[in-house]
C-alpha cells in the first residue's frame, strides 16, 4: 500500500537530511510481525527453539501470541538454569540442556562470559581472547530425538528455530530423516562470517531451497563497523506449503 503523500513527502526530505531512526527495533518489530504471520498461516504447532540461551526468543512468542508447545535446547549450564526458570512453570514449553547437530557426541562450546548469546562450538574468527570460558557440551541429531520431542503432540506442525553461532546447518543436517515434517524454518545467517568455517549465507539459503524450503523473509540482525550487512534472519517456508 502507498504511502500518504505527506507521510512520503516526510520520509523523502528526513532521508535527504541523513535523519537515522534507530534501525533495530524497527527491523526487530517488523521481523515478529512476520514470524506471527508465518507460524498463524502455517498452523504451527510445535516449536524447536535450537540455541535458546536464556529463553528470549521463547518469551517473544509467548507475548506475541503463541500459546503452543515450544522445546528449547540449550548447552550451556548456566544459561540453562535461567532458561529452565522461566519454562519451569510453563505447562506447553520444555528445556533440553544439550546442543543439536549432524552426529552425536561430545564436544566444546566456546563461552563470553559477558555475552552469552555468542557461545558456539565453533572459533570465533575476531576477539577470540573475549572467550575464555569453554564447557564440554552433549550434543544430539534432532533424527534421534524427533519421535520423542513430538509424541504428545496431535498432528505436529513444526517450525524449526536455529540460532548457534555457525552451527545451523550442521543441526539442519542431523534432521535429514525428520525434515520433512518441518514446515517452517528460522535460521540466522551471515554475510560476513564471525566463526571459522561457518558457511556463507548463499550456501546456508541454498541449502535449505535444495529440501523444499522457500524464502519468506529476510531482516538485518547485525551490521559491521563500514554499514554493511553482516547478519541476517532468514524465515522460510515448505514451497508446498500453500498459505
Amino acid at each position: 500500500m502507498d504511502l500518504p503523500d505527506f507521510v512520503k513527502k516526510a520520509a523523502l526530505f528526513m532521508v535527504s537530511k541523513r535523519v537515522s531512526v534507530p534501525e533495530n527495533p524497527i527491523n526487530r518489530y517488523h521481523e515478529l510481525l512476520m514470524l506471527k504471520k508465518l507460524i498463524d498461516d502455517l498452523n504451527i504447532n510445535c516449536i524447536f527453539d535450537v540455541g535458546a540461551n536464556r529463553g528470549q526468543f521463547a518469551d517473544e512468542l509467548r507475548q506475541i501470541g503463541y500459546k503452543k508447545d515450544i522445546i528449547s535446547f540449550e548447552p550451556v549450564p548456566s544459561e540453562f538454569d535461567a532458561l529452565y526458570d522461566k519454562f519451569k512453570n510453563d505447562p506447553c514449553w520444555l528445556g533440553k540442556k544439550i546442543a543439536l547437530g549432524d552426529e552425536n557426541k561430545t564436544a566444546t562450546i566456546n563461552v563470553d562470559p559477558n555475552l552469552t548469546v555468542m557461545s558456539s562450538i565453533l572459533i570465533p574468527i575476531e576477539n577470540a581472547s573475549d572467550y575464555v570460558q569453554t564447557v564440554s557440551i552433549e550434543v544430539r541429531r534432532l533424527d534421534d530425538l524427533y519421535s520423542e520431542l513430538v509424541s504428545g503432540i496431535e498432528n505436529p506442525r513444526v517450525f524449526l528455530k536455529l540460532d548457534t553461532q555457525g552451527y545451523d546447518l550442521n543441526v539442519f543436517r542431523g534432521a535429514e530423516k525428520c525434515r520433512s515434517n518441518i514446515l517452517g524454518l528460522q535460521s540466522e545467517v551471515s554475510v560476513q562470517p564471525l566463526y571459522e568455517g561457518m558457511p556463507s549465507y548463499l550456501e546456508a539459503l541454498r541449502e535449505y531451497e535444495s529440501d523444499g524450503f522457500e524464502l519468506y523473509n529476510l531482516e538485518a540482525v547485525s551490521r559491521t563497523h563500514t554499514g554493511g550487512l553482516q547478519e541476517m534472519n532468514s524465515f522460510m517456508r515448505r514451497r508446498n506449503e500453500r498459505l
